[in-house]
């Protein structure tokens, strides 16, 4: 009887050996296609794996909380898958091992949960790098005015000084000139930083690098710059532009404001807000149009916030380089 017993729990084990196995299977196949997919993204964005890991290491580092949302991901990827493994790692070392060995089950779920943070990074948030967004204020009449930025992420420069509690505070011209507390006066606010963003790609334009000046005069005079504004916006990006078979450009508004709001007192009338994403491209890229005249307001009404910028798109993915 013992013995007809045993041989019945052995077959049962073994049907639970072969589930478990093929548990391991399935995901080791995920793995692959993950590590094969970051490849590919790799080649796109045309830097080395090392790079590429310095990348993914240098978010965590500016960002830790990502590894909470790592941790998430992760623990809802594994939530039933882990616990079996351990399990099948714990019948087999007492049915067939003999002995501990928890190297193997440590690393696969290491690489488990690497491979997560990977995919979660490729497909999830990206920290973009905003280098210049400058902030135009035209009162109607002689104003104090605060300004506070609402970041999903961190300052890494600003001019003048910004407390970090109150934001910058200036008495503001109607003519645009700025005066901080001490005298000092300025054209603009300007800030840098990382900010965690998701931009737009379905829509833009592709446009030759020699015919990018006519294209940006007559665009950022749709969304809303003046002249003056357009020559500051032009003069940055040109030379980056301007030597380039093509150039893809598109302009954010939603994804941009999420990840970078503005807070102003008193409140303004009329806020413009541009933000370019381009790349440059050696082909032609076939991408629908915008729509650039209901992005902003068309007429200045009252006091009136302006604030530009843009980033290039330097990495493929939605790897964003500097905002201007």
């Amino acid at each position: 009887m013992n013995n007809t017993e045993n041989l019945e729990l052995s077959s049962s084990e073994k049907r639970k050996i072969k589930i478990w196995k093929t548990v391991i299977i399935i995901h080791g196949i995920l793995c692959f296609l993950l590590v094969y997919l970051s490849l590919i993204q790799m080649i796109i964005m045309q830097i080395t794996p090392w790079e590429f890991c310095i990348e993914l290491v240098r978010e965590i580092i500016a960002y830790p909380r990502n590894l909470v949302m790592y941790a998430s991901v992760s623990l809802v990827f594994n939530l039933f898958t882990i616990p079996r493994l351990l399990a099948l790692y714990s019948y087999i070392k007492s049915k067939i091992m003999g002995k501990i060995k928890l190297l193997p089950v440590l690393l696969y779920v290491v690489f488990l949960l690497c491979g997560c943070a990977l995919l979660w990074y490729l497909f999830g948030i990206y920290l973009s790098r905003a280098r210049k967004p400058v902030i135009y204020l035209y009162p109607e009449t002689k104003t104090e005015v605060s300004v506070k930025l609402g970041l999903d992420g961190k300052l890494t420069a600003v001019y003048p000084k910004y407390d970090a509690a109150e934001g910058w505070t200036v008495t503001a011209e109607p003519d645009g000139t700025l005066t901080d507390r001490k005298g000092r006066q300025y054209s603009y606010l300007y800030w840098e930083g990382d900010i965690n963003i998701r931009p737009d790609l379905s829509r833009g334009f592709c446009v030759k690098g020699e015919d990018t000046v006519e294209f940006l005069e007559n665009s950022l005079k749709q969304l809303g710059l003046t002249d003056k504004e357009a020559d500051d916006f032009i003069t940055y990006w040109l030379p980056q532009m301007q030597d380039n078979k093509y150039n893809v450009i598109t302009f954010q508004t939603t994804a941009y404001e999420e990840a970078a709001s503005l807070h102003v007192s008193p409140k303004p009338d009329t806020v413009i807000r541009v933000y370019m994403l381009w790349y440059p491209s050696k082909v032609k890229v076939n991408i629908r149009p915008q729509e650039l005249e209901n992005i902003n307001p068309s007429v200045r009404k009252g006091f009136t916030v302006v604030e530009w910028g843009g980033e290039e798109f330097k990495k493929g993915h939605l790897r964003l380089e500097s905002m201007a």
